[in-house]
């Protein structure tokens, strides 16, 4: 195998692949480097497994809703080895076609943990490899919380390999990753605990939305609760205790699996520092360019990247775009962060773009709060949806989108409206003037708006 080649990217997720394919138009030799299978997190230990998973559980949970409107009987439940398969479907195939994709393009693939042993320099278990540039694109791991026990975590490439589904989990922080697997075990009749230790979920989200998200989740069985520090984790009896600080007393949750769900950070086991590499826990230390400031030799994208882009699938591509850009043709695009929308898959999702209301207050911006429940809309009655609710934020002065926050069915597909108002400029005449297809959920923008 060649050991010299022009581009060396570490990681074969969305930013790796994106900037391996526009290198290779270039007429680079290209090698990347993952030490799992290639596919990266997204498309085999995150969100595609996720989604299906979320669709599974979704579906069985529509249709109990609908008992009684339509649909006579249903005994249906979930067969966690069958979902698994079902996953295990896309996954496979995933990682095998776009390694397939890459060999066959010319790029060289090899599979190992690949560490730097100088500025141009890496070893991948023993194999030596020179590079003219290097793109960081590797992605993040879960973050050590560090307390007693936590060798007992599983994170979420262990919940989403799960051969069968534990009675009683226990997920270990609010955000994305415990909310989304506590609705999706409890769907499949798990015993479900999240504990958070800020006083609410999701603290990125817009408050009053979330907290009408957490009584549902409530609603469902799931138990939540704040203001909470773990403290260890003890193994005994085939499972084991979770023993956490609430409110100055302490208290015991039993649990048959335990799930980190408690942050991630940068993968920095690469040795960067031979590399002349600065980093931080929230990535390579790139300028505006994403390129390293310490090595110009070496470029950051998606999660291995310290920027203003949010942890995204599609903040990852674009970084990888901008990023293969300034690496073959010089620094002179940088990535842009405006109207990036994000949704959290929940029953139904809470998605959002742009501002909250308190970012609003917070910077003294003077708004037009447009909200509201939806659940007696048309689109959430003929789902049986049991709450829904909108918030739009507007500039009082110019009525264009600063913010929305959708919690109610299809609102993941409803928010890219919102975030293209916003990335832009369109105003709210121009959203109220366009004859969107009806009766669809995109249509109920006008009543949020109007």
């Amino acid at each position: 195998m060649e050991t010299n080649f022009d581009l060396v990217i570490i990681g074969s997720g969305s930013a790796a692949t994106t900037a391996a394919f526009e290198a290779l138009g270039e007429g680079k030799k290209i090698l990347v480097i993952d030490q799992k299978l290639t596919g990266g997190t997204c498309a085999l230990r995150g969100c595609d497994p996720k989604k299906i998973l979320v669709g599974v559980t979704d579906s069985l949970e529509s249709a109990k809703r609908l008992q009684g409107h339509g649909i006579a009987s249903l005994a249906g439940s979930i067969d966690w080895k069958d979902l698994m398969a079902f996953k295990t479907s896309f996954t496979e195939s995933m990682s095998s076609g776009i390694e397939e994709s890459l060999v066959k393009n010319g790029i060289a693939v090899m599979h190992g943990r690949a560490k730097f042993t100088g500025p141009e320099s890496i070893n991948v278990d023993g194999r030596s490899v020179e590079g003219k540039q290097f793109l960081i694109a590797s992605g993040v791991k879960a973050s050590n919380i560090g307390f007693p026990g936590s060798e007992y975590l599983i994170d979420n490439e262990g919940f989403l390999s799960l051969p069968e589904l534990p009675k009683k989990i226990v997920y270990i922080g609010g955000g994305y990753i415990s909310v989304e697997f506590a609705s999706i075990a409890r769907k499949a009749g798990s015993d479900v605990t999240i504990i958070q230790h800020p006083d609410r979920l999701l603290v990125n989200f817009d408050r009053e939305m979330v907290e009408i998200l957490t009584g549902l989740l409530k609603d469902s069985g799931v138990k939540i609760i704040t203001n909470a520090s773990v403290k260890k984790i003890i193994k005994s009896n085939g499972g084991y205790s979770v023993v956490l600080s609430e409110r100055g007393k302490d208290e015991i949750v039993p649990a048959d699996l335990v799930v980190h769900g408690a942050g991630r950070e940068f993968d920095s086991d690469m040795g960067l520092d031979a590399a002349q590499v600065k980093w931080s826990k929230k990535g390579v230390t790139v300028n505006e360019y994403l390129q390293s400031v310490s090595n110009p030799r070496v470029y950051a994208a998606g999660d291995s990247a310290d920027t203003d882009g949010p942890k995204l699938t599609p903040v990852a591509v674009m970084e990888g775009h901008v990023a293969a850009e300034n690496l073959l043709h010089g620094n002179s695009v940088k990535a842009g962060y405006t109207g990036i929308p994000t949704t959290v898959f929940t029953s139904p999702p809470l998605a959002m773009v742009g501002i909250t209301e308190e970012d609003a207050s917070r910077k003294n911006i003077a708004v037009t709060i447009k909200k509201g429940e939806m659940t007696n809309w048309y689109n959430s009655r003929r789902r049986g949806i049991p709450k829904a609710f909108y918030k739009v934020i507007l500039d009082n002065g110019s009525k264009k989108v600063l913010g929305a926050s959708i919690l109610g069915e299809n609102s993941e597909e409803v928010i890219n409206i919102f975030a293209l108002a916003i990335r832009i400029d369109i105003d709210v005449s121009t959203l109220l003037s366009t004859p969107f297809t009806y009766p669809s959920d995109t249509n109920d923008i006008k009543y949020m708006i109007g």
